[in-house]
């Protein structure tokens, strides 16, 4: 059909065109109108249950139980106080800031990052 529309001359189309009742012009732009929207609403709720399958999933990951392992009993000495067993030596905090340092060089060589506090875990 769009062969022959694009066959006819300008003179041939427009009386083609004066043939077709306006009523059935509105009923094609009024099929075309609704088959638009149902589209759209189609791929709107997929969309939307992609988003509730993932939501589902993912609160199904997070309820899963955790396997305990035995915690391992680490001997703390009397005389040890509070304060030093949080205390880290300056040693150790050197190595961290090296291990980031060298981490981080390789997306930002310009990183300027600096330990404000370590915590022991």
């Amino acid at each position: 059909m769009l062969k022959n529309i694009l066959a006819m001359d300008s003179a041939e189309l427009a009386e083609k065109s004066r043939d077709i009742p306006i009523s059935e012009a509105a009923l094609y732009a009024l099929l075309g109108f609704l088959i638009v929207v149902v589209g759209i609403a189609f791929l709107i709720f997929i969309v939307w249950l992609v988003g509730k399958i993932m939501s589902k999933s993912s609160v199904k990951a997070t309820k899963e139980p955790v396997k305990s392992e035995k915690p391992v009993h680490v001997p703390v000495l009397k005389e040890q106080t509070a304060q030093d067993i949080n205390a880290v030596d300056d040693e150790t905090v050197a190595v961290i800031m090296a291990a980031l340092m060298a981490y981080y060089q390789k997306s930002n060589p310009k990183c300027e990052f600096t330990v404000k506090r370590i915590k022991r875990v």
